[in-house]
């Protein structure tokens, strides 16, 4: 029967409901002025289930509901699948009769110049907001077929999330550990209970923020709370089937997968012999070796994705001409065996990995190397590392604990790290006055990460385009510096430090008035535009240690006293130090600047240091020399 009352009644609860919503979409806009949306509510539930051949399977079922914040803008949702998982639905439906369904998701792998990467599968929607307090319902439900693929579990959304529920549904019989991590800066909470013969653990949280994507972050694990999943066991007792109960059972895991390779290396053999016909020391052939699938194989990235722990074949590797850091880390391998020497696969996790190898999961290893066993010594082999020397390591390995493979069982060791003195860009100006500019010669001397860098960055710059890098190198991005009569030394060469000469011209750099002149004498002023902002939520990883010295030494014309000189500034922390000298010697002066952060990190509880020493910096920067004729 029908009741024009009760009719008008939910029409009109309908319209104070929208604007309820539109009311609460323009206080989130004044809060969050550079988000197109924020979440309401979220609720993601991963159901365990135990299973006869891998021991467990993960339900995932998410649901969120999105409230626009913007007019007539687009913005996607996704959801990453992998070989070891599928989205079996992602629908999406919005307050104003926009609808999605299965049909409409775009699923498919991420492709990059024509080359296909399995590690990095999508499903997405697209969801146009036509109005701000326009809501969209989102759906999505996963399924893992091995839960030892459940590894991290974020609490932050890619927008601000007002509401977020995580649980997990446990069988008891399952032994599953969930460790938090950076939740103590966070309003969560956690519940444990028992329903239906289960374990159930839920955390909540309100007023999370959107996750960032920030240059020079450390890694997601080291600030963003979030959960990692340990499924250790299923069954009791007397019928226990382990699932990753120790770093022994990881490690015969990923064993049970190199264990399947099949290589052929008679595709390879020649090239082998070629490569180490001339070569009369071990060291010279390993080298020969290591710096030919640096050179001639393209590393595909994929320091983050979880899929295919298996490494190409070597073989497959060496014809295509690419392969990620497990198909590198093979042929490096198979090629060397081929030449006769011990060598064999090694899983580490980079510096961007929080955990060690005492945790039992597969978010301790993102990373694959070879380690080459050699007169008592480890070699450890990293190729996708161009222009690295043997012997050396790459910052973001060092110090790193490995597992290298050895049979039944593993060896465990750690990455070598580098003398603290070995990253160092080193910049020394000659200067004399020539009217309004400073000018003189130039040398740089790069050591290390640094070195290392720039060879990569050249090399794969356009021929057409070096000249323009070149000059952004040398300035350090200062339009008034120009450079002449480069000298380059040979950029093939991987050992020592490697050292660049030029001419230079800074324009502008000193300005008179009533016969003082004011000199700029730092042409490149290092770090003026670090400072940080407070809504950054990444500590700063630099990727190298930082050595910066500038020296400028000044020739004094005939007939011109040196006046004033800026006070120098001296800032330790332990974490960095700026230090700034001058110091006058009959007709010169010297200008020496140093910045140094020794482990390449900047912590977020030394924010406020950081930015109150980048202020005295830029002080420094803006003083300047006086000269009297």
């Amino acid at each position: 029967m029908n009741n024009p009352l009760f009719v008008a009644l939910l029409l009109t609860a309908g319209v104070l409901h929208g604007q309820d919503f539109s009311q609460q979409a323009k206080t989130l806009q004044a809060k969050y002025p550079e988000e197109a949306a924020a979440v309401l509510r979220a609720n993601v539930a991963y159901v365990l289930t135990k299973d006869s051949r891998v021991g467990a399977k993960v339900k995932v079922t998410r649901s969120e509901k999105l409230l626009s914040l913007r007019y007539n803008q687009a913005i996607h949702e996704s959801e990453v699948y992998d070989g070891n998982s599928q989205v079996e639905t992602f629908t999406a439906e919005s307050s104003l009769k926009q609808r999605l369904t299965d049909a409409n998701k775009v699923c498919g792998t991420y492709t990059s110049e024509g080359l296909f990467f399995d590690d990095s599968k999508f499903c997405m929607q697209e969801l146009k907001l036509k109005e701000v307090g326009e809501v969209w319902d989102v759906t999505s439900v996963k399924k893992l077929n091995d839960a030892k693929y459940l590894t991290t579990v974020f609490f932050q959304e890619k927008y601000p999330v007002l509401e977020k529920t995580i649980s997990f549904t446990l069988p008891q019989d399952m032994e599953v550990e969930i460790r938090g991590f950076n939740l103590d800066d966070f309003p969560i909470t956690k519940t444990e209970r028992v329903a239906d013969g289960n374990r159930i653990v839920e955390y909540t949280t309100k007023e999370m923020p959107g996750m960032q994507s920030e240059s020079f972050d450390r890694g997601l694990q080291y600030n963003h709370p979030h959960l990692l999943v340990l499924v250790k066991s299923v069954g009791t007792s007397s019928q226990k089937t382990n699932v990753l109960t120790s770093p022994q059972d990881l490690y015969q895991w990923y064993a049970s997968l190199a264990q399947k390779l099949q290589p052929k290396p008679e595709v390879y053999k020649a090239t082998v012999m070629q490569l180490i016909k001339d070569k009369s020391t071990d060291e010279e052939k390993i080298k020969a070796i290591y710096y030919w699938v640096q050179d001639n194989i393209r590393y595909i990235a994929f320091e983050d994705g979880l899929a295919a722990f298996k490494p190409d074949e070597a073989q497959s590797v060496f014809e295509k001409r690419y392969g990620d850091c497990k198909g590198m880390a093979n042929l490096t391998k198979e090629m060397l065996k081929t030449a006769g020497y011990d060598a064999r696969l090694t899983w580490i996790g980079t510096k961007r990995i929080l955990y060690d190898h005492s945790i039992p999961s597969l978010a301790v290893n993102n990373h694959m190397i070879c380690t080459v066993m050699l007169n008592g010594k480890k070699y450890f082999l990293d190729a996708t590392e161009k222009y690295m020397p043997f012997g050396e390591n790459a910052e973001r390995i060092q110090s790193r604990p490995v597992m290298i493979e050895n049979g039944a069982t593993f060896i465990a060791d750690n990455v070598t790290a580098s003398d603290k003195n070995r990253d160092a860009d080193i910049r020394t100006l000659k200067a004399s006055l020539n009217g309004d500019n400073l000018v003189g010669s130039y040398a740089i001397e790069l050591k290390g990460e640094a070195k290392k860098n720039f060879l990569y960055s050249y090399h794969y710059t356009k021929t057409d385009r070096r000249d323009a890098f070149m000059t952004d190198f040398i300035s350090r991005g200062n339009n008034n510096i120009k450079n002449t009569n480069l000298k380059l030394p040979n950029l093939e060469e991987r050992s020592g430090p490697l050292a660049l000469q030029c001419d230079v011209t800074y324009n502008g750099a000193v300005s008179s008035f009533n016969n003082e002149y004011y000199i700029d004498i730092d042409p490149s002023k290092s770090f003026k535009n670090w400072a940080v902002k407070a809504t950054r939520q990444s500590d700063i990883d630099f990727g190298e240690k930082i050595h910066n010295k500038t020296v400028v030494e000044l020739s004094v014309p005939q007939g011109y006293a040196v006046t004033s000189l800026p006070k120098n500034v001296t800032i330790n922390d332990p974490e960095f130090s700026f230090n700034i000298q001058y110091s006058k010697t009959n007709d010169k002066v010297v200008y020496t600047k140093e910045v140094v952060v020794p482990e390449g990190v900047i912590k977020k509880k030394s924010f406020d240091r950081w930015n109150a020493a980048i202020r005295q910096l830029v002080e420094a920067y803006d003083s300047q020399i006086i000269l009297k004729k």
